[in-house]
């Protein structure tokens, strides 16, 4: 005899549950709660995830437009990685990105112009990608970087003047910084690194990396602008990655991974104090803060996962 435990899964109609984006209290993320990757949202003190795309397709990476009117993800829904806008209004989604390259990484700009993201489109190799940036119509598409190696995940300064992301051109993996033009490249970390993201105040970037402060597993750290001063976010046993910081200030969300699994937890930032924010056998990953004011329906294309209640069956 043996155990299985699985979600329980609700549906709700519209009128049962609206959900009002607050500043540094409402998150997106990736999740495969019901089978295969869909993009959910939740507030972090009531733990009640809508899913927002709800496709048999993997949808990926969420980035939210400024004002939370929509957001680009990457789905597979047309066989290969795509870029993706959902119309928080409307419900609708519209593909930005249509060839057969691998388009990933999607980050929307500070302004709301423009979204960046990774793109193999011009490569010999299928792993070897480039920055580019586009409107969020997918138009007026632009390449940032050209010199070669596996260039990713692209983040815009809060102020939007600036892309910091991974490259394997230096031959280690390090984070650069460039302008939003694509000029003036350096680099800010001198050891292979991962998943960069700025501080609100756009003082420092957020990054995961095992190879400083002697640790065993990939920890959280934060990297002043111009490459100083380096200090690490939090003490956890576990791999740490993609660290994002509220609007506000307040919480670090980031991924904590301990086997298989990949759970969401939040750094409060006044005390160091950490909130695991999912806690199912699955896989939570991609963490996005979702801008003030969004308010949030379920209807045919999303749905209520309760957090926690697991119902448990004997199966022979």
């Amino acid at each position: 005899m043996r155990k299985k435990l699985f979600w329980t899964v609700l549906l709700l109609g519209s009128s049962l549950l609206t959900l009002n984006a607050e500043s540094g209290k409402t998150i997106s993320f990736t999740a495969d709660l019901t089978g295969n990757l869909d993009i959910y949202i939740m507030d972090i003190n009531r733990k009640d995830p809508v899913n927002l795309t709800n496709h048999p397709s993997d949808d990926t990476s969420p980035t939210w437009a400024p004002d939370g009117s929509a957001f680009a993800f990457v789905s597979h829904r047309d066989g290969n990685p795509e870029i993706y806008v959902m119309d928080m209004n409307n419900k609708e989604f519209r593909r930005l990105t249509n060839n057969q390259a691998t388009d990933i990484d999607p980050a929307w700009s500070p302004d709301g112009r423009w979204i960046a993201f990774a793109s193999n489109h011009h490569r010999e190799h299928a792993a070897d990608t480039d920055i580019y940036i586009m409107d969020p119509n997918g138009r007026k598409v632009q390449q940032l970087t050209n010199k070669g190696g596996h260039n990713s995940t692209p983040a815009w300064s809060p102020d939007g003047g600036r892309i910091a992301f991974r490259t394997t051109l230096d031959g280690i993996g390090a984070i650069h910084l460039m302008n939003a033009d694509g000029k003036k490249q350096r680099a800010v970390t001198q050891v292979s690194a991962t998943n960069p993201t700025w501080s609100a105040d756009g003082k420092e970037i957020y990054f995961s990396t095992d190879m400083l402060a002697d640790v065993r597993v990939a920890a959280l750290f934060a990297i002043e602008v111009n490459g100083g001063n380096v200090r690490k976010l939090a003490n956890v046993p576990q791999a740490c990655e993609e660290p994002t910081e509220s609007p506000d200030g307040q919480r670090i969300a980031y991924v904590s991974t301990r086997g298989n699994n990949k759970d969401i937890h939040l750094i409060r930032a006044a005390d160091g104090e950490i909130q695991q924010l999912t806690q199912d056998p699955g896989q939570e990953f991609s963490p996005a803060w979702v801008p003030a004011g969004l308010a949030v329906a379920p209807n045919t294309h999303m749905r209520i996962t309760l957090w926690g209640t697991l119902k448990k069956a004997t199966v022979e």
